[in-house]
């Protein structure tokens, strides 16, 4: 049994020294890559190029996670990424600035599908071709945040409304096994409906891509 549990203990040391020496390599591998790439654009004249960034390194600098840059890659906000030697996502600092700009945006409340033709404007078109477009799109933003501050404004009256009657009501039984506060004295009281019936397509479309 004593030798049986050294070979497998020098086994496993043998295996953890293969697994070390895997990434060592792993790392010089990806180095070299970032060096061929420096010395690629310091012999074409544009000169030392920013090395590209892996995605775990693009998730760090960017504060997105590495899930949600497959999932902007995926519908279209981000241009696909290089791939490296191993066939790992690869990252430039035009990316970064481009994912800056997704975080601007979506905390301002644009839609993806608004984002995204704004990034692919941004691509192909200079910055004075591509104001127009985005000052529309925050006018547009402007005019439904008007009309939800007016939705809102009507349900603060309502909840004000029936909290003065229900401070005013005796307590319900709850013998039945439910609670009766809201309903009137002949029976359930309709509540008239703050929220639009039907909001117009894109507004749904909005709602659903900044979730």
């Amino acid at each position: 049994m004593s030798g049986y549990g050294a070979r497998s203990r020098t086994t496993a040391n043998e295996e953890a020294s293969m697994e070390r020496q895997a990434r060592r390599n792993a790392r010089s591998a990806t180095d070299g890559e970032r060096d061929e790439r420096i010395e690629s654009g310091a012999s074409s004249g544009r000169g030392p190029s920013a090395p590209p960034l892996t995605i775990g390194e693009a998730a760090q600098r960017s504060g997105f996670s590495i899930k949600a840059l497959r999932f902007y890659e995926r519908r279209g906000l981000l241009p696909p990424s290089g791939r490296s030697a191993g066939g790992f996502r690869l990252y430039s600092e035009a990316d970064l600035h481009r994912l800056e700009f997704i975080r601007q945006a979506k905390t301002l409340g644009l839609s993806l599908d608004q984002i995204r033709e704004l990034l692919a404007s941004a691509r192909t078109q200079t910055c004075s071709m591509t104001r127009p477009r985005l000052l529309g799109v925050l006018d547009e933003r402007i005019r439904q945040t008007a009309r939800q501050i007016e939705t809102l404004s009507r349900l603060k009256k309502e909840l004000e409304r029936r909290r003065r009657i229900l401070a005013r009501r005796p307590p319900t039984d709850h013998a039945r096994g439910y609670c009766a506060c809201f309903e009137g004295s002949g029976g359930v009281a309709l509540i008239p409906r703050i929220l639009p019936k039907r909001a117009d397509a894109r507004t749904r479309a909005s709602a659903n891509d900044t979730r």
